[in-house]
């Protein structure tokens, strides 16, 4: 009587067990680059913590690329010596030896927590002129935001909303405390500039939403640009060039991430 007890026993509690063991996908909240369509990591890139994957398409992961999370979507193409965590998808494909999939189910994330935000700007514009300064901005409501290279725009923090957000080359655009930050058409952030959080360490409290849609990407940074902030552009695509630091979180419909580019999850989402 007692085999037989023990027998019913292990019966019910083994697939508890296995499913104890089955990892399973990250949360939108744990990404630190995710895109709709496809997502393409260059060569000798690192996603130092935050998970990479695509929705509906391919995760193209560079030569010596390194993804020390997780790494999901339908479809993973590795390249020569590129590391990775846990890989989830439906097929791998690469040089070998190739990494093992673990199973999902579709959809990677539910298609409506990327819903794209809408976005009603203001009629006033805000100029600042190249190498000059602002003492914190309140939050508002412009057109057309634009800093002069090696300007300075201090945002005193609140929610910010624009019609367009352009970064000069060497310039910076800082929050002084928590910022949410909404934008009809594309933003550009130009190279050696930064955009986000006054210190890189509270990433997590800076947003920029971002509605634009079409050909033209929603979001570039440029080569040397470092952003400390969640970008949220899921109609649009995001593009960030070589030999970036970044910390936070990039959402697109696409997403690249360059050549020699670090990127440090935490995000706001």
């Amino acid at each position: 009587m007692h085999a037989a007890l023990a027998t019913v026993l292990a019966i019910a509690i083994a697939p508890r067990e296995l499913r104890a063991q089955t990892p399973t996908t990250p949360a939108l909240s744990n990404y630190a680059v995710l895109g709709v369509s496809g997502v393409i990591v260059r060569a000798e890139s690192r996603i130092l913590s935050g998970a990479v994957g695509s929705i509906d398409g391919t995760l193209r992961i560079g030569r010596e690329a390194r993804v020390t999370n997780v790494a999901a979507a339908p479809t993973v193409r590795v390249g020569v010596a590129s590391r990775m965590g846990t890989l989830f998808c439906h097929l791998v494909s690469g040089p070998p030896p190739l990494p093992s999939c673990s199973v999902f189910t579709d959809p990677l994330i539910d298609p409506l927590l990327l819903t794209p935000v809408t976005v009603v700007p203001g009629e006033t514009d805000l100029v600042l002129p190249a190498h000059t300064g602002t003492a914190p901005v309140p939050a508002g409501s412009f057109r057309d935001v634009r800093v002069g290279a090696g300007g300075v725009l201090q945002l005193a923090g609140g929610v910010y909303v624009a019609r367009s957000l352009r970064v000069g080359r060497l310039a910076r655009v800082v929050c002084v405390t928590g910022c949410r930050i909404a934008v009809l058409e594309p933003v550009s952030v130009g190279r050696g500039a930064t955009l986000g959080a006054a210190s890189p360490q509270r990433a997590s409290s800076v947003r920029l939403d971002i509605a634009a849609s079409g050909s033209v990407p929603a979001f570039v940074a440029r080569r040397r640009a470092k952003v400390s902030a969640t970008i949220f552009a899921p109609a649009g695509d995001v593009v960030v060039a070589p030999l970036g630091s970044h910390r936070g979180a990039f959402i697109g419909r696409t997403v690249i991430v360059g050549r020699s580019t670090t990127v440090r999850g935490d995000s706001a989402l």
